[in-house]
């Protein structure tokens, strides 16, 4: 990770936050019932933690805010595939910036940063998909786990076995 990078995320950061809480809901319909300030406190948590796992390889920062998201969006009834899209957005709002950012430098030399640079971007994105996809897994298989657990307590306390009708496996 160049230090470049770094600097132009913080730089661009109220756009790239700006960006995505105007381009989300208009491609993604659930987000429709999560207010603006929702949206943008969302976006600016997950922006800082991108950032940290981009610099530092880290995943503790960003992993605390899927924790929190996965919760959150589960309990508004959302589609993972609605969560991984937001994630995956960064990619194409960073990259108009980059795009903007290096348009009017000359030479090879910029094209090669601009490359890296996205590079760098794309691949830190998909992994990030990735770590929310696992811990959304998990979260469910809590859940799984929970719901399970429950009926065995029920099955307990009144004699009967529903197992063979409503035990989940993860």
């Amino acid at each position: 990770m160049n230090i470049e990078l770094f600097n132009f995320l913080e730089d661009y950061r109220e756009q790239v936050v700006s960006l995505m809480v105007q381009k989300i809901p208009k491609e993604i319909k659930a987000y429709a019932r999560v207010s603006r300030n929702e949206l943008k406190e969302t976006m600016d948590h997950m922006l800082d933690g991108y950032i940290d796992l981009l610099v530092t390889g880290q995943p503790e920062a960003i992993e605390k805010v899927f924790r929190y998201v996965v919760r959150i969006r589960h309990a508004q009834k959302f589609q993972i595939s609605d969560v991984l899209a937001t994630i995956l957005m960064l990619t194409p709002v960073i990259r108009r910036l980059l795009a903007e950012e290096y348009r009017d430098i000359q030479g090879d030399d910029a094209l090669r940063k601009f490359n890296a640079a996205l590079e760098q971007i794309e691949s830190n994105a998909n992994r990030a998909a990735c770590l929310f996809t696992d811990i959304f897994q998990d979260y469910l298989n809590k859940r799984i786990k929970e719901h399970n657990d429950y009926l065995d307590q029920a099955q307990k306390k009144f004699g009967i076995d529903l197992s063979r009708f409503i035990v989940f496996k993860a």
